[in-house]
């Protein structure tokens, strides 16, 4: 069976839209803080970890514990901040599985975050960079968005 150019390419993105590419798959961790640590360990000599380092909270509503990493908090050889940059503090964001274990969904520069109960759900309010609003002042950013399954949902950026 023969496929003119045009059909050949249809079906090729058909087929690309139904079965997504496993390699863009996070991979799945026993142990978020501890992968964390490791990395660190990657970075720093001695670290030691403040009370807010990590965070274990659902706050994608799925009845699992979830897990936020604050590398801000982690005194690196000595320095408070020292893996924080000039737009702010890494975090990363893991979604606890069904199957067990963790999957990053999500690492963010930010200067802090809240985690506000609306409707029900647990909404991010979080703290960025002017220029994640598109904007160049000195104000922080204000990106309000939710976690649905794996991904962010934004609702609003000031």
């Amino acid at each position: 069976m023969m496929f003119s150019r045009p059909a050949l390419r249809n079906l090729l993105l058909a087929v690309a839209l139904l079965f997504p590419a496993a390699a863009h798959a996070a991979p799945i961790l026993d142990d978020a803080v501890a992968h964390e640590k490791a990395a660190v360990a990657g970075q720093c000599k001695a670290a030691t970890y403040g009370s807010d380092f990590a965070r274990v909270i659902d706050f994608n509503n799925d009845g699992l514990d979830d897990v936020i990493t604050n590398l801000g908090a982690v005194n690196c050889d000595g320095d408070d901040g020292k893996l924080c940059g000039e737009v702010g503090c890494p975090h990363n964001f893991y979604v606890g599985i069904a199957e067990g274990g963790f999957v990053l969904i999500g690492s963010a520069d930010l200067y802090g975050y809240e985690l506000k109960k609306r409707y029900g759900n647990l909404v991010f309010e979080m703290k960025a960079n002017a220029v994640s609003c598109n904007r160049d002042d000195g104000e922080y950013c204000t990106i309000t968005t939710r976690v649905r399954g794996l991904r962010f949902d934004t609702i609003s950026k000031r």
